[in-house]
């Protein structure tokens, strides 16, 4: 072995270890970063549910009306907030409201009217020139509702998941006309929550029973 090989050896030894491997500072902001990353991913690019909320939203329906002679098919029916239990009963999720859609749609698809509340009246453009028909401002929403029975219930947060109590009220006598519970998964509710913010949102308490919208 010739000197020039000798130096080369010797300084290559000097070298700090540091200088080959990772600090203990750069592998934890590697696994920070890997961490967040997984976080942001959107469930809308993750593999799709065996079953989804409107699966839940089904059975819930088909269960509410399974053991009831009426309403009959000229009733109608409007859909509340599903409220979280451990609220005032004045809020509710993205879950909560997408669980509202999916039973209005269950409860049209068995023949009856259901009220659509957030419905304008009047298509609306928006500065980049979309169209929408729906709103959740209740100084621009349409009028009369004369309605019969209302779907409401609760959501429970529960290891595993969320309870769901779902009832059919009459709205002239306040008589409970049927109820239903279902589990739904912690995957299933936590699909809808993750592409939402999780910020929980309240509505204005007004009076639809046999009433007018000024």
């Amino acid at each position: 072995m010739n000197k020039s090989t000798l130096s080369l050896l010797v300084a290559a030894a000097m070298i700090p270890a540091c200088s080959i491997f990772p600090s203990q500072e750069e592998m934890s902001q590697q696994v920070v970063k890997k961490v967040i990353e997984a976080k942001e991913k959107s469930a809308f690019d993750k593999k799709t549910l065996v079953k989804n909320v409107n699966h839940y939203a089904k059975w819930l329906v088909q269960d509410l009306f399974s053991h009831i002679d009426s309403p009959n098919n000229n009733s109608a029916f409007a859909v509340a907030n599903f409220a979280l239990l451990d609220s005032d009963l004045k809020t509710t999720n993205h879950f909560g409201r997408q669980l509202n859609e999916a039973i209005m749609h269950e409860t049209s698809r068995l023949g009856f009217a259901v009220f659509d509340l957030k419905s304008t009246g009047r298509l609306q453009f928006s500065e980049a020139g979309d169209i929408f028909w729906h709103s959740e401002n209740i100084d621009e929403l349409s009028g009369n509702f004369d309605i019969n029975y209302v779907i409401t219930g609760t959501m429970t947060k529960h290891q595993g998941g969320y309870l769901i109590n779902a009832r059919i009220i009459d709205v002239n006598t306040s008589i409970l006309l049927s109820s239903a519970q279902i589990f739904t998964p912690a995957e299933v509710v936590k699909a809808v929550l993750s592409e939402a913010p999780e910020s929980e949102k309240g509505f204005p308490i007004i009076s639809l029973a046999n009433s007018e919208m000024e």
